[in-house]
């Protein structure tokens, strides 16, 4: 579960600058990753995959845009990594 904190948004922000450098396939590579890790509760962890999941969405990657499967946010909330069918 997230809990907002001092500086969170400019770590976000600089994660998604981060990520705006990558290609679809790079993206992809870090979303394996992330499944492979699994969520491991940690503050950092759920900060990167918010801009993971926001990248992903703005490029219509399927991790970030499946119903079932891949990250899933709700109510700015991290519910789960999974992988695709």
């Amino acid at each position: 579960m997230y809990i907002p904190r001092e500086g969170d948004r400019e770590r976000y922000n600089q994660h998604l600058e981060q990520l705006r450098t990558l290609d679809d396939d790079e993206l992809w590579l870090r979303y394996e990753s992330a499944l492979d890790l699994g969520i491991v509760g940690s503050h950092a962890q759920n900060i990167y995959l918010f801009a993971l999941w926001k990248r992903g969405r703005e490029r219509a990657l399927r991790f970030a845009t499946e119903l079932s499967g891949g990250i899933q946010i709700e109510y700015g909330r991290i519910i789960s990594i999974e992988p695709l069918a």
